[in-house]
């Protein structure tokens, strides 16, 4: 789950944990196998242990385990971290302030949370917690292109105004650079969702946002249902969502 402060963070800590039970089917991203198993090639073999960061239900953290990974846990919403320490120990804590000695990790993975981070201090904290030959691994939903990015952009700032900025491909990829990291594979992929059941499990919106999310996918602008891939089934709305997934290297 991601980093806010004051107020706001405690409101994104209330939003998760209502959504906890439910978050495993909140969406077809967070259990797709295709998903997950781009993680796990890019994690490449089992080297030693992992830190699956913003942790969450601990989707990615267990089939990190099943591969051969001695996984770790850590989510600033206690009832993530609770939910992934079924799994795996998984405590909670903050992703700007990694409660782990220097080189503890030989991998982090973090999935789908850094539009809520402080990006420069949780790089920075990677990067403290990575062994010397350790690769970090994030992913992110980002528009296709410049074609859809504006009209996503305020999709999203309807669906979740907590975020501290929406991020492009680009922009994910200039932040680590900034950072010290370096991009060394890079997959894409699209997941299809379901945007009246993403709007069924986000219990901390209003009935009219709810309606509104989804009347912004099925009514977008025609350039932007034609990359998504937009259309409606028996009066259910679905669209394509892309997914950028990042192995890098901390160089300092």
């Amino acid at each position: 789950m991601p980093v806010k402060k004051g107020p706001a963070l405690r409101k994104l800590k209330e939003q998760f944990a209502i959504r906890c039970p439910e978050f495993d089917i909140s969406a077809n991203w967070v259990s797709d196998r295709k998903l997950i198993n781009a993680h796990l090639d890019l994690a490449g073999k089992p080297a030693g242990k992992a830190l699956d960061l913003c942790c969450g239900t601990g989707r990615v953290g267990r089939a990190l385990k099943r591969g051969g990974w001695e996984v770790l846990g850590v989510d600033a919403c206690q009832e993530m971290a609770r939910a992934s320490s079924r799994f795996f120990p998984a405590l909670g804590g903050m992703a700007e302030s990694i409660p782990f000695k220097p080189g503890s990790f030989d991998l982090v993975i973090c999935r789908q949370t850094f539009q809520f981070l402080d990006i420069k201090k949780t790089l920075s904290g990677i990067a403290r917690v990575l062994s010397s030959a350790g690769s970090f691994v994030v992913s992110l939903t980002v528009p296709f292109s410049g074609i859809d990015s504006e009209w996503l952009s305020k999709i999203h700032s309807v669906k979740q105004p907590l975020l501290l900025k929406f991020y492009t491909a680009g922009d994910l990829e200039n932040e680590l650079k900034k950072a010290g990291f370096r991009v060394r594979e890079k997959r894409g992929l699209t997941v299809r969702e379901s945007i009246d059941r993403w709007m069924k499990y986000s219990p901390e919106l209003s009935p009219k946002i709810r309606g509104k999310v989804i009347s912004m996918v099925k009514d977008a602008p025609a350039a932007y249902k034609k990359l998504h891939r937009v259309n409606v089934v028996k009066g259910e709305v679905f669209e394509d969502w892309n997914w950028i997934i990042l192995k890098t290297i901390y160089k300092g």
